[in-house]
């Protein structure tokens, strides 16, 4: 999912999500470290999306009716329908009872680098905004994927020179923007409608945040952030190696 959505939040979002000082900004330099473990994640399936705000708002989905709307029923054989559905509720099943509420979401969209200030030595995101959210459908069901206190990835420090040398690797102004989220809070309260859907509200916590090149088969790190608290396990797994001795 590369698109991002804007909406006025309501009041339990609003109650949900700390204020921040306009002068606050979380944004630091990117570890020396963290860009040599780093590579680009698979964006999140809807189908993880929808079970994350499930499994945060303590719900069980009705795994039946989502099976009878399964893709696999594109063009089915009329024998094959009882077959696929039995087949699609039991993985659903499994999906949700084995579902890792510990990994972070992940979602991709798409970013532009046409809007640095070179008075404020500073790289400008009109994607990031207070109003900005992930919309997911699938089932039937709509999620809106809020990540909490993305305004503050807005504006990104960066000199001119570090610019140049970005702009560079980008080869153009479109790149690819990697949220890693943390579900925060799953709203069942009361769904609210945007372009005329319904969409129930997934507010997460922002991990990591990494800017890739536009190219699929071969994209190249150009900026990451982490948060203090985030411990990936590929890096832990790294940091937990011991040498061997070798006679």
């Amino acid at each position: 999912m590369r698109v991002a959505r804007y909406i006025v939040f309501f009041a339990a979002f609003l109650m949900a999500a700390p204020a921040l000082a306009q002068d606050e900004n979380p944004v630091k330099a990117p570890s020396a470290a963290s860009p040599g473990f780093l590579q680009q994640s698979t964006a999140s399936h809807p189908e993880r999306i929808i079970l994350a705000w499930y499994k945060g708002a303590g719900k069980k989905p009705e795994f039946e009716k989502w099976a009878a709307l399964s893709p696999f029923l594109d063009n089915a054989k009329d024998s094959d329908i009882a077959p696929i559905i039995s087949r699609e509720t039991n993985r659903l099943l499994r999906a949700y009872a084995e579902f890792d509420d510990t990994a972070p979401l992940v979602v991709h969209t798409a970013l532009k680098l046409d809007d640095y200030s070179t008075i404020n030595n500073q790289l400008n995101f009109d994607e990031f905004s207070p109003k900005t959210f992930f919309a997911y459908s699938l089932y039937g069901e709509n999620i809106a994927v809020v990540p909490r206190d993305i305004k503050n990835f807005s504006t990104i420090p960066l000199t001119k020179e570090k610019m140049d040398v970005l702009l560079a690797k980008a080869r153009g102004s479109n790149i690819t923007g990697e949220l890693l989220l943390k579900p925060a809070l799953a709203d069942a309260s009361a769904p609210f409608q945007h372009n005329g859907r319904d969409y129930m509200l997934l507010l997460t916590d922002i991990a990591e945040i990494n800017f890739w090149t536009d190219r699929p088969d071969s994209p190249e790190l150009l900026w990451t952030w982490r948060a203090d608290w985030y411990q990936p396990k590929i890096d832990q797994t790294l940091l937990n190696l011991k040498p061997v001795n070798v006679p």
